[in-house]
């Protein structure tokens, strides 16, 4: 796993594409941004929920519009129909396989589903490019979400059993009281938290700290970690380097509640040691817009049939 420019996407070619079409204006940012011509089977995924709200049909109508696609109906909750699309898509290859994956407003049911294709559904070789459109987003102190559920990620299920100690690992973002209640259930014995610094801005930076205060001054927690946004390559290693010594006798539980790069730098660590977890916490959907802020997250992840 590497970060990447996005300069070496947009010159790329790629075998199969995800896109996804929701509520926020950065759905199409990095899709305005490549040419089709560069992707042999571009997909683009729209969500059930909150069909009609935010910028959704307007999206909807750029991606019929320059891609050529009406967005395939599929809910948040359900990754399911992604393996077929994939696996239809490559079969017949017999090269290693390029997927793109703009992850920017996706579900991460959705992202984790490539990923588990990639391990357990196919013996080639898959170079998978994540993209991530940085967001400036609506001016709300909190997020207020009413948690729905709190299950792990498929393929990140950590160990069945409790050993000496709960170790729970909070990626911070604007969800502080949610996040407390997660550490509530959790009883986690230690705590660690990281967050986005550098993040987009500055101002998210103070503003993720002064939201999660509570957490991050909880007796437990032993450690805040700044981590920065657009280096998912210096996130993965940092929190591999950070759970090392709890590893072979703790139960280890990512909770990443931040912006979408740590997801998936939480993930990867997930699925790289089989002994740790990594929690979907999902709520009522907020339909606030994000509006593209410029920046993009690229990160290669290359995955061989024996991996």
């Amino acid at each position: 796993m590497l970060d990447i420019d996005f300069d070496s996407v947009r010159n790329n070619h790629y075998d199969v594409s995800l896109f996804a079409s929701g509520y926020e204006s950065r759905c199409i940012h990095v899709p305005g941004l490549i040419a089709p011509n560069v992707i042999a089977n571009p997909f683009v995924f729209g969500f059930t929920e909150e069909a009609h709200s935010g910028k959704r049909e307007q999206n909807n109508e750029f991606y019929i519009e320059k891609w050529r696609l009406e967005p395939i109906p599929l809910s948040g909750d359900d990754e399911r129909p992604i393996y077929a699309h994939l696996q239809e898509k490559t079969q017949s290859l017999t090269r290693p396989v390029r997927i793109l994956i703009d992850y920017s407003s996706m579900s991460r049911l959705w992202y984790a589903a490539v990923l588990n294709w990639a391990r357990f559904a196919t013996d080639k070789e898959v170079i998978m490019d994540f993209i991530y459109s940085m967001g400036r987003y609506e001016e709300e102190e909190e997020n207020s979400m009413v948690i729905r559920e709190m299950v792990s990620i498929p393929g990140c299920e950590g160990r069945a059993y409790r050993l000496r100690e709960s170790v729970a690992v909070f990626g911070l973002g604007f969800n502080g009281l949610a996040a407390l209640c997660v550490l509530d259930r959790l009883e986690a014995d230690t705590v660690y938290a990281f967050l986005a610094s550098p993040g987009s801005s500055e101002e998210y930076v103070a503003k993720t700290r002064r939201i999660n205060k509570d957490l991050i001054n909880n007796p437990k927690t032993k450690a805040v970690l700044p981590l920065p946004l657009a280096s998912i390559e210096t996130c993965y290693r940092n929190l591999a380097e950070t759970i090392a010594l709890h590893r072979p006798d703790g139960e280890i539980t990512f909770v990443p509640m931040g912006p979408k790069p740590h997801i998936l730098a939480s993930i990867l660590v997930a699925m790289r040691f089989p002994e740790v977890a990594c929690l979907r916490v999902s709520g009522a959907p907020n339909p606030a817009d994000v509006m593209p802020a410029g920046g993009i997250v690229a990160t290669r992840v290359i995955l061989t049939g024996e991996s």
